[in-house]
């Protein structure tokens, strides 16, 4: 094995224990273990942020932006009060 591989599972393991753990948010893991691969070199920042521009990737933070404006302003509850009340008519529940 070579140096970079036993870095990177280390830093897996060690993320995975902070993470089980709670000392780290999964956010703050992801961003010290991006950051500690930059530093160290074992990848560049243009192959380590390249993930930002796959579609995907912005239409999931995209959803998590729609999903707290959501939740701030109560639509949530709403929602969820109004798919109740309609789930008991058309099924009988509650």
């Amino acid at each position: 094995m070579t140096l970079e591989i036993i870095v990177v599972l280390a830093l897996v393991v060690i993320a995975i224990f902070f993470i089980c753990y709670r000392i780290l948010s999964d956010r703050s893991g992801a961003l010290i273990i991006m950051a500690t691969l930059f530093g160290s070199g074992i990848i560049s920042p243009a192959e380590g942020l390249s993930g930002f521009s796959n579609p995907a990737t912005v239409t999931v933070a995209a959803m998590f932006v729609f999903n707290a404006g959501l939740s701030k302003t109560g639509a949530v509850i709403f929602i969820g009060k109004i798919l109740t009340c309609l789930a008991s008519e058309i099924f009988g529940w509650l």
